[in-house]
């Protein structure tokens, strides 16, 4: 009931907001306040869409107070809260007024861990980054491209998110796709700690002789650490896999059990920078003794609005490769140059 009461409250503040066409607002710090629509903050800066200027990004520190209209937001803190709301003004500066439709919660904006916009048009709702680079060796005629593509989709209580990335070697003019991975997950947040998840993979990795590998699981996971410049997450479950080694042989199905440990830590103030490392370990019920590890960390700084530049680590491991051409460990360091719109 008391979610439906949520739902009535956001639709009700989205007609007035219609019939009244007001703007958002946000002050910052020695500068004319900024008047158009407030789309995102995460990782510490704001993101706002500025009338006659267009989208620009603030370091959160920078914002005195805020205000808010149209179909609501998604907010979560650092104190483990979760609401549904829209923003007023606070009167002192670094605050703002969260309105939930049943209270109104005086909050610190340094402490506003993620805000979405609730956007009511499906495309508006997506965002997402791209990035991709080339690396070349004179002296062995190898060139390697990489590029990835991340976008995001979110809800009232769900995120969706599609990664995708690929590595191609070039030598002599042949080209190989060594690499290749392709991530769907889905997470349902139950409260402000717990959250539901679901996948979807497909990898490609010749060094550990993988042509194809197929993955589904679902499971819990848990917001270990929930800081204003760190969130951490841990999560179990089961997957199920299907493999096809560099010989065409299949095995099916693989049962598996993930753990899962994500960390990002972002820097307030400039350089803006963004770290964050995603590391699973995978233990079969299917093969006795098989453990598997799948790892991705990145570096990224903001040069200026929405272009960064990425540096990319990743590692893989599994003690019984699918195949015998395949190798246990696999790693690289990408460099790339990334847009995020």
């Amino acid at each position: 009931m008391r979610y439906i009461l949520l739902l009535i409250f956001t639709i009700f503040i989205s007609s007035i907001d219609s019939f009244a066409q007001e703007k958002d607002t946000l002050y910052i710090k020695n500068q004319s306040p900024l008047v158009g629509k407030l789309e995102r903050i995460q990782y510490g800066v704001v993101r706002f869409n500025a009338d006659n200027v267009g989208r620009v990004e603030v370091d959160i520190t920078n914002v005195l107070t805020f205000r808010t209209f149209g179909f609501g937001y998604r907010v979560q803190t650092a104190n483990r809260e979760f609401y549904i709301g829209i923003f007023k003004t606070h009167e002192e500066e670094g605050r703002v007024r969260i309105l939930t439709g049943f209270d109104e919660i005086d909050i610190a904006i340094r402490n506003l861990n993620e805000v979405n916009l609730l956007r009511e048009n499906f495309f508006e709702r997506v965002q997402g980054r791209a990035s991709a680079g080339y690396t070349f060796s004179r002296s062995s005629n190898i060139g390697l491209w990489n590029g990835s593509l991340e976008l995001g989709y979110d809800t009232e209580r769900l995120d969706i998110d599609l990664t995708g990335s690929i590595i191609v070697s070039q030598e002599e003019g042949r080209f190989s796709r060594d690499r290749e991975n392709v991530l769907l997950v889905a997470n349902y947040y139950l409260s402000p700690t717990w959250h539901a998840w679901g996948l979807g993979n497909y990898q490609r990795n010749l060094q550990l002789g993988i042509l194809r590998r197929l993955q589904q699981g679902a499971g819990l996971g848990i917001f270990a650490i929930q800081d204003k410049r760190a969130i951490g997450r841990l999560a179990s479950g089961l997957v199920i896999n299907q493999e096809v080694n560099m010989q065409q042989d299949v095995n099916s199905p693989l049962y598996e059990v993930p753990i899962i440990m994500e960390f990002t830590f972002f820097r307030l103030r400039r350089p803006q920078l963004n770290f964050r490392t995603t590391q699973s370990v995978y233990v079969s019920l299917t093969q006795q003794g098989r453990i598997r590890n799948d790892g991705d960390t990145r570096l990224s700084w903001t040069v200026i609005n929405n272009f960064e530049i990425n540096l990319n680590f990743y590692n893989n491991f599994d003690n019984q490769p699918p195949s015998e051409l395949g190798s246990t460990f696999d790693y690289g360091l990408v460099f790339g140059v990334g847009y995020r719109f």
